[in-house]
């Protein structure tokens, strides 16, 4: 029997959950999930109804699809047993195991924005080993103090009971979404860095870090990256000085603005985002798209302003709201209707910093 064809269906479901109607679109995917529960796209879009209604558990539930997207982020960890290797089990919830793995999965804004909950497994009386993107372990190095950061599993040393992947932490501690955001600001730049920065930007006028391209290679880019021209109705501000934060892909654009590029010293080294860090304590605001910069600028308590896609914006930030459950100092503005306006959004965040309508900082 051929497979059915799913995406009417779907959209007309996205649709009631685009216009607020979560519980309803939430109980149509049950019920599709029902005749069609192999289908990735119907697990995807429960789990981001789910989120939207409030239905966290089952929606954390539902987003184990992603390990049937990216099998890569879900590997078999083996340890050695009294006849040869055998799985670690996974650690689900309940009582803490006395010793841990967390294993990083997706990206580098995945990792900053979930590596706030790796203290609460140390507070809870495991020994951690966290296996997390080695460009990262020097920023996140003072949040993991008597955490065992590495860049492998492998090696002396790790010997647990059990393993979890690090975005099912807030599921597996029984966090509600109330708890989610923790203690704000989670981490910190160091002092000199700071100290150096600052004194290369300057106190001149309103200082905007702007931060327009995500990882080219994501799938998600065509829905979050925006074109650094998008970013004019910011530089016509009086008193406003745009500072780009972008690197990698995307600082060879053009601005047709004044924008002051911070040169190629800004993180040239091993370890990401610490020179980021301390500019971003350098200025007044964050405007960014949806990447990496815009966790950092969150886990610092820095007021920043999200640009987003007006229909397709990740689960993490739900549907037609403005506010987060991850972040105090972050606001999205979102792009007008279903589509990517973004010169729209940016000239709605012009409008925010021209009335002062701002998040404070943490």
């Amino acid at each position: 029997m051929a497979t059915p064809d799913l995406d009417p269906i779907l959209r007309l479901i996205e649709d009631a959950r685009d216009s607020g109607r979560f519980l309803e679109a939430a109980a149509a995917l049950r019920t599709l999930r029902g005749l069609a529960p192999e289908d990735t796209g119907v697990q995807i879009a429960l789990a981001r109804a789910c989120f939207c209604a409030g239905l966290w558990n089952e929606g954390w539930d539902a987003y184990e699809v992603r390990f049937r997207l990216m099998p890569e982020a879900y590997p078999q960890v083996m340890r050695q047993g009294a006849h040869g290797p055998e799985p670690v089990p996974p650690w689900r919830g309940g009582k803490v195991p006395p010793a841990l793995l967390v294993m990083g999965e997706q990206g580098l804004g995945d990792t900053i924005q979930f590596a706030r909950y790796l203290p609460l497994l140390r507070e809870r009386g495991a020994r951690v080993h966290a296996v997390l993107d080695p460009r990262l372990h020097r920023l996140l190095a003072p949040l993991c103090e008597g955490i065992d950061l590495r860049s492998s599993a492998e090696g002396d040393g790790v010997a647990v009971s059990a393993w979890l992947p690090l975005l099912n932490l807030p599921r597996a501690l029984g966090l509600w979404p109330q708890q989610f955001r923790g203690r704000i600001p989670y981490l910190t730049a160091e002092p000199d860095r700071v100290a150096r920065w600052r004194q290369r930007i300057g106190t001149e006028g309103y200082r905007v870090g702007i931060v327009w391209q995500g990882n080219p290679a994501a799938p998600v880019d065509p829905y979050r990256s925006a074109p650094l021209a998008a970013f004019a109705p910011l530089a016509g501000m009086q008193g406003v000085r745009l500072i780009s934060l972008q690197k990698g892909p995307g600082e060879e654009q053009e601005a047709p603005f004044p924008l002051d590029r911070l040169g190629p010293e800004l993180d040239n080294g091993p370890d990401w985002f610490l020179d980021t860090a301390a500019a971003i304590e350098a200025l007044d605001l964050v405007v960014s798209v949806d990447t990496a910069v815009v966790h950092l600028a969150g886990a610092l308590g820095k007021p920043a302003l999200m640009l987003a896609h007006g229909r397709h914006t990740d689960w993490r930030w739900l549907q037609g709201r403005e506010d987060t459950v991850w972040y105090p100092t972050l606001r999205l503005v979102r792009c007008p209707g279903d589509g990517a306006d973004w010169r729209q959004a940016a000239a709605r965040a012009a409008f925010l910093i021209r009335t002062g309508d701002l998040p404070a900082p943490a």
